[in-house]
């Protein structure tokens, strides 16, 4: 564990003597919106995607999480805030965007996105409209806005990740996790998907355990599916993180030079600092695109 720490320092330091300043948007009106979602549950997805938002809050960028789990949602839970109004609470005169997200540590803001998204499909145009245009405000504040999708392949989770901007997929090295995992892109695959698919493999041992998920995945996807697979790098198993998860902390706060901690802010650090940026449309055009396959 010693020399994966040290070998990921040099990395880490690597990255950051390279980069000269982060690529955060490559339209200055409009946040990058990137899903983070898994093939099945268990693998530690909102847990990762909580310190990922911390990791890039603390490299200077504005980070808006909205939770998009039904069954589990716990991103406030994890992040220790909550707000008692979500998105559909808009249509409102006296609520307006301020009023549907809550305010988390180092500047990182949440919105629980709960029943309401889904009962939208069941809104008029007009309805929908008047949203929209109260929603187009978290485009002016953030620079990321990540979401955290429920686990599984059903429509719900698949809408989600399609109408995203980049996705993120996480998986272990567990079998049934990369089974489902390909499962995951073969469904995206089938649902017309265009945004770019990035891999993070988590509770990983060791780096040769890391690298056979990740060149497995690769591999299968690009024979089969014909889709190209990015991968963000691994994050080490860690009993810290556990303890974190036990005491409702993020790792990143209560453990800011464990390792997991390391392997986090390295990946935060290949999504800002990365090349081919891929065309943000906003939260305006992921929500526009998600109600088109609701509706």
């Amino acid at each position: 564990m010693r020399d994966q720490a040290e070998n990921l320092r040099q990395l880490v330091q690597s990255v950051n003597n390279s980069c000269k300043s982060p690529v955060i948007k490559n339209n200055k009106d409009k946040a990058r919106v990137i899903a983070v979602t898994s093939g099945k549950g268990g693998v530690g997805k909102t847990n990762f995607t909580v310190n990922l938002a911390l990791a890039m809050a603390d490299l200077g960028q504005k980070v808006l999480i909205i939770d998009a789990d039904l069954g589990t949602a716990n991103v406030d839970v994890i992040l220790g805030c909550s707000t008692r109004n979500n998105i559909l609470n808009l249509l409102d005169e006296g609520i307006q965007a301020d009023d549907v997200i809550a305010n988390g540590p180092r500047g990182i803001k949440y919105m629980s996105g709960g029943s309401g998204i889904y009962q939208m499909a069941n809104l008029d145009d007009q309805q929908l409209k008047y949203i929209i245009g109260k929603i187009t405000k978290f485009d002016n504040w953030a620079d990321i806005i990540l979401v955290d999708t429920g686990a599984g392949l059903n429509r719900t989770v698949l809408n989600f990740v399609t109408a995203a901007d980049e996705v993120i997929i996480v998986t272990t090295p567990e079998p049934t996790s990369i089974t489902d995992a390909y499962a995951m892109m073969k469904a995206y695959s089938a649902n017309n998907g265009n945004a770019p698919l990035k891999l993070v493999v988590n509770r990983v041992i060791e780096n040769g355990e890391g690298q056979v998920v990740v060149d497995k995945l690769i591999k299968v996807a690009f024979r089969f599916l014909s889709l190209p697979i990015d991968s963000l790098g691994f994050v080490f198993e860690d009993h810290n993180l556990i303890k974190a998860v036990k005491s409702q902390t993020p790792l990143l706060l209560l453990y800011p030079d464990t390792i997991s901690t390391q392997c986090i802010e390295h990946i935060a650090q290949r999504l800002l600092f990365g090349k081919n940026i891929p065309q943000s449309n906003g939260i305006k055009g992921f929500f526009r695109k998600f109600w088109e396959m609701v509706r």
